[in-house]
């Protein structure tokens, strides 16, 4: 299936034929390896297995269908393949402006944006981008060193005014789209940060129990008031809930069986900003020694 503007009553063979030919005169360059790998891990982090194959269908290659193993890997291998053949940056440039059709995202209509916006960066290596119609066409501007070219990660992640921990430990890898290892540090620092604090040597979820209960040695508050008592516990629960749902389960499992996409890992550095931002304000209290 192809995108873009044309008013002649075409056939298909005549629409790709007339395709190629405004390929050629833009004068698309092949797309290096990075470009690739960096458009294969847009999709692996937005779509689902089936929806790979769903995507690669749409754009006219029913013939790569997703085989089950990692997301990002499978579709870097199926671009690399499609570049190698017969008009390999046609191939691209279709399977491009089909993630980039605005009609794919009826039911999730700001994801369009920020998937474009992600394409955009790679495009723009080639003087090229895709509009808010989803349309291939040339920016006029061809960027030549990354020194030029400020990473939209970069910008969404300091927008966020995270707590310096979560900068010093997520920011690099957050930037380089290891969303990933971006939370999972934090998970860890912040797992470190109240076993120090605390003075205990357990970790993770129990750690978390012992710590922040009301009989623990972190005091957020004096605990003397029901409101004082129940924010104690609650930053508690979602302290164990964290290390529940990320640090414990997470901490034997290779990266790349948790896929997580850049507006997930926003989500959870969020929430752990704001669980960093408490346990600044605790004191050690221990019971059994006063």
């Amino acid at each position: 299936m192809l995108y873009f503007h044309y008013t002649e009553n075409l056939t298909k063979t005549e629409a790709v034929r007339l395709w190629i030919t405004k390929v050629a005169n833009m004068e698309l360059e092949p797309f290096k390896l990075p470009a690739l790998e960096a458009l294969a891990k847009i999709i692996g982090d937005n779509y689902t297995g089936s929806e790979i194959s769903e995507l690669f269908r749409k754009a006219g290659f029913p013939e790569i269908s997703h085989d089950g193993g990692t997301k990002w890997r499978f579709v870097y291998a199926a671009l690399e393949a499609m570049q190698k053949q017969t008009y390999g940056t046609f191939n691209i440039a279709t399977l491009i402006q089909q993630l980039c059709d605005p009609q794919e995202y009826f039911s999730a209509p700001e994801k369009h944006e920020v998937i474009c916006k992600q394409v955009n960066q790679i495009l723009r290596f080639y003087g090229l981008l895709v509009g808010d119609d989803g349309k291939l066409r040339k920016s006029g501007e061809k960027i030549t060193s990354l020194s030029k070219a400020i990473p939209e990660n970069a910008k969404i992640f300091d927008d966020r005014k995270f707590h310096n921990k979560i900068s010093q430990h997520a920011r690099k890898l957050f930037t380089e789209r290891n969303y990933f290892h971006a939370v999972f540090e934090c998970c860890k620092v912040y797992d470190k940060e109240i076993q120090e604090k605390s003075q205990m040597s357990e970790y993770g979820s129990r750690l978390m129990e012992n710590a922040l209960a009301l009989t623990g040695t972190l005091k957020l508050n004096a605990q003397q008031t029901r409101t004082e008592k129940n924010e104690q516990e609650g930053v508690m629960h979602l302290s164990v809930g964290l290390m529940r749902a990320i640090r414990n389960p997470q901490a034997h499992e290779p990266a790349l069986d948790w896929p997580i996409n850049r507006e997930e890992a926003l989500d959870l550095l969020s929430f752990l900003n704001f669980l960093f931002k408490k346990i600044d304000k605790v004191i050690y209290f221990n019971q059994k020694s006063n």
